[in-house]
């Protein structure tokens, strides 16, 4: 385990926290989980413990976006279906039934999100075989759906004897400095060969690619990244150094495993090249979450980040439950983090320990 001085420093960023409320009415609305087509999760308390989405509903590689009704809805793919839950306050989720968008044939991986206007798209993996993985995209005019495939070939990539080259786990960024608009993807996940994260920029409503922008950002270059690489989300820091505006989370290993975990890089423009650091245990080193076997913690993955209105960094991502092989024993997580005075990623991931809630006025 690292040692490091996040928790005397979270404490400190505490003490900057407005203790006022607002919006009251939709809160209470949003913990009382009421209607016919919900069903509530998590504490309402100050203070939360981690899982605040148990394993017994395995909710699969999460992904994280706030709506303009307020709420936060993570959205994740279940067989051939995405659903939702949603929350005020990252700690009490409350399911949508309903799901948001149904695929015709096959099964659905892991999602992402982009709102352009008043259009929220939905970025969808479709998994129609072993290497039959492709990427499209559909639209709707709420969070929460539902949704319609208005792109179902977005990013298909196949070689030249039509055999495919699998292509998964899509998020999407738009450059505060540009305003240009990029997708990240993983590529080759689950082949053995050469798997990497991609980046390819995308119209301005996000709905089709640029042509001649697909490019390679992130490889395997570290052993505890064997033997995929995968779910990258990039980020802009505005007060970071200029060679280090950028940063991206990611995960390494295979998704089933106890040890996959979070790393991170960086880098001076969304397209790269992203630079990690080193591999080990000290603070700032990769990966950045790790497996905690003393707290039942395997496999942290799909990274979120969320910045409270204190100013604090979340994580949201989903851990295993339990050290075996498994893709049915997953749980949603939600812990702080933060970039140190030398400009690294720090924190630590937890199950069954109080601490705060984020702060949302």
């Amino acid at each position: 385990m690292k040692k490091n001085n996040f928790w005397p420093a979270l404490a400190c960023l505490a003490l900057l926290a407005s203790s006022s409320c607002k919006q009251n009415g939709a809160e209470t609305a949003e913990k009382s989980g009421s209607g016919a087509n919900s069903k509530q999760f998590g504490n309402v308390k100050a203070t939360f413990q981690n899982a605040v989405i148990g394993a017994s509903e395995n909710p699969k590689d999460p992904q994280v976006f706030r709506g303009a009704d307020g709420r936060f809805w993570l959205v994740y793919p279940d067989g051939n279906q995405y659903y939702a839950y949603h929350s005020l306050d990252l700690i009490t989720w409350t399911k949508k039934t309903d799901p948001l968008l149904t695929a015709s044939s096959g099964t659905f991986w892991s999602s992402g999100s982009y709102k352009y206007g008043s259009t929220y798209n939905l970025y969808f993996t479709a998994n129609n075989g072993q290497l039959n993985k492709t990427i499209g995209v559909a639209t709707s005019t709420s969070p929460g759906g539902p949704y319609t495939v208005v792109n179902s070939s977005l990013m298909v990539k196949q070689q030249t004897d039509g055999t495919y080259i699998p292509c998964i786990d899509p998020s999407v960024f738009k450059d505060p400095v540009t305003n240009k608009v990029y997708m990240y993807y993983s590529r080759n996940v689950g082949t053995g060969t050469n798997p990497d994260l991609r980046c390819v920029q995308l119209t301005a409503d996000g709905l089709n690619k640029v042509s001649g922008t697909d490019q390679s950002v992130l490889s395997i270059t570290q052993a505890w990244e064997n033997v995929n690489i995968e779910h990258p989300l990039v980020y802009y820091a505005s007060n970071a150094p200029a060679s280090r505006r950028y940063y991206m989370l990611y995960n390494g290993s295979g998704g089933a495993l106890a040890r996959y975990a979070i790393g991170y890089a960086w880098s001076s423009s969304p397209t790269g090249p992203f630079t990690k650091p080193a591999e080990g245990t000290a603070v700032g080193n990769n990966p950045l979450f790790q497996q905690n076997p003393s707290m039942g913690l395997y496999g942290p993955g799909a990274p979120n980040r969320v910045v409270d209105d204190a100013g604090t960094m979340w994580m949201i991502y989903r851990i295993k439950t339990t050290s075996g092989e498994s893709w049915s024993d997953r749980a949603i997580c939600v812990d702080p983090f933060l970039r140190n005075g030398n400009n690294d990623l720090e924190g630590t991931p937890t199950r069954g320990v109080s601490q705060n809630k984020p702060v949302f006025n």
